[in-house]
C-alpha cells in the first residue's frame, strides 16, 4: 500500500481504490476491526511495502 492509503486505511468509507473502479465493500471493515481491537484494549499496526505485501499485527492485552 502507498503512503496516502496506509495513512486514511482506518478511516470508515476509505477503500482506496480508484471510484471509478468496480470494486465490492463498502471501506468498513478496517475501521470496525480497529474499533473491536481497540474495545478489548488492543492496538491493531500496518507494515506495507508497495509491490512486496502488508501485515497486519493485533496486540491484544492478556
Amino acid at each position: 500500500m502507498d503512503e496516502e492509503t496506509l495513512h486514511h486505511l482506518f478511516n470508515r468509507y476509505y477503500r482506496g481504490t480508484n471510484t471509478e473502479e468496480s470494486t465490492d465493500g463498502s471501506g468498513l471493515g478496517m475501521s470496525i476491526a480497529k474499533t473491536i481491537v481497540e474495545a478489548h484494549g488492543g492496538e491493531i499496526k500496518v507494515h506495507s511495502v508497495v509491490g512486496q505485501g502488508t501485515e497486519f499485527e493485533i496486540v491484544l492485552p492478556c
